[in-house]
């Protein structure tokens, strides 16, 4: 083997993943190839944290399959969620793929590669750039199979995310997610955010996945006195009812999101919010949904909704529990609630748009004609389209023009 590419699927901390796989292949002496057609070894960093993700990582690895058949000296190897939830039980079907590891198990990629204990340091490109702080999850939620894939929860030593970000920055990013399952439980969240803003004044850093019973009581005022850190705040909340949070096993009810937004809302310094929530849940009722919509409707600082349905994953308590009391929502009620929380987020979007009228605010380059503004995560929220082109990876003061749904084309302020 001489080349290699890495797929990755799944979200911004699969990503971390696959940079670290990538620096192992190129302490291994192979290249990168842009193309993945042109490599010898393609590696799937898979994604199986819920039905669709599964059946999308099955889907891409039977392509990458039908690749290697296609021709000789190719190379397969299945990394990630994929084999860590599933393990090869002895049944046969795993044959034609050459290595399979799972979360974290870069050592045996670098040993199979014959590379001699390389560190794990990330290698990759791009103005903005994901940095792990911890690994696995202890929530336990009901309905979640992080833990079993990944683990108990574990934070990554402050010195080590510290030199994970300068290495990410010296790559030539501009902006740094934090990322973990939980970020807030780790002990030294705000120790790390107030080094990294610190010691990278002209990089934005963004928080991202705070489970609200771990919000750190001095994360606001981080939020606004730190010009760098993005005004941007990632809540999972997933519902406001106190019967589904409780049924959820989130640890909180609706008192303590209450009061985590009634701090934002008093800063001064504008923040957005992006809530994910789940709809559809097992004994989820008209009152218990109006109860979450009259939540999102509260608070001005509420920039984004990500909705998602609830999905019965095998080894979760939800599973083994719904189909025992049989009180599932049905499918059509769960995509009536969809589409109305999606009717929600759009006239959030208007509310933001008029907010953000005749102001000034900065958005960062991700090419010379699109980005993304301090207020939205890249690969995530709202695309920013500049009339006229700007140089990539610069920060940029512009006005807003226009905003409708998901976009918003924005210029140069004077």
């Amino acid at each position: 083997m001489k080349s290699f590419h890495v797929i990755t699927l799944g979200c911004p901390k699969n990503q971390v993943d696959s940079e670290i796989l990538a620096g192992v292949c190129l302490e291994a002496g192979l290249r990168f190839r842009k193309d993945p057609h042109r490599a010898d070894l393609l590696v799937l960093n898979t994604c199986a944290f819920i039905e669709p993700a599964v059946e999308e990582s099955l889907e891409k690895l039977g392509e990458l399959l039908d690749w290697k058949a296609a021709g000789g000296g190719r190379h397969v190897v299945l990394a990630g969620c994929l084999p860590g939830r599933y393990s090869d039980d002895g049944s046969g079907g795993l044959e034609e793929i050459d290595l399979v590891i799972g979360p974290g198990e870069h050592q045996r990629l670098a040993r199979w590669l014959g590379a001699e204990n390389p560190l794990p340091r990330q290698n990759g490109a791009g103005v903005f750039r994901y940095v792990k702080i911890a690994e696995g999850c202890s929530n336990r939620c009901s309905y979640c199979t992080i833990p079993a894939i990944r683990g108990a929860f574990i934070p990554i030593d402050a010195a080590c995310v510290v030199d994970s970000v300068n290495t990410v920055v010296g790559q030539g990013a501009r902006e740094v997610g934090l990322v973990a399952q939980d970020s807030g439980a780790h002990p030294e969240l705000t120790r790390i955010v107030e080094r990294v803003t610190g010691l990278h004044p002209g990089v934005w850093f963004r928080l991202y996945y705070v489970h609200p019973s771990h919000f750190p009581d001095d994360l606001p005022g981080l939020l606004e006195s730190r010009h760098n850190l993005a005004p941007y705040l990632d809540l999972p909340i997933q519902h406001a009812s106190a019967p589904v949070l409780e049924r959820m096993g989130r640890g909180y009810g609706p008192d303590r999101l209450s009061r985590i937004m009634d701090t934002i809302e008093g800063l001064s310094r504008p923040v957005a919010v992006r809530f994910t929530v789940i709809t559809g849940y097992p004994g989820e009722t008209d009152r218990d949904f109006h109860c979450l919509e009259r939540f999102l409707g509260r608070y001005p600082s509420l920039r984004h909704i990500a909705a998602f349905p609830w999905w019965p994953e095998e080894g979760t308590r939800e599973y083994e529990r719904a189909a025992r009391q049989r009180d599932a929502v049905p499918g059509h009620e769960t995509m009536e609630r969809l589409s109305a929380l999606s009717s929600l987020g759009e006239s959030i979007y208007h509310s933001w748009a008029e907010r953000l009228s005749g102001k000034r605010f900065p958005v960062m380059a991700d090419t010379s004609l699109t980005g993304h503004s301090c207020y939205d995560a890249p690969d995530a929220d709202l695309q920013a389209t500049f009339i006229n082109p700007v140089v990539p990876g610069s920060v940029v003061m512009c006005s807003l023009v226009s905003g409708s749904g998901s976009e918003m084309v924005v210029d140069k302020a004077e």
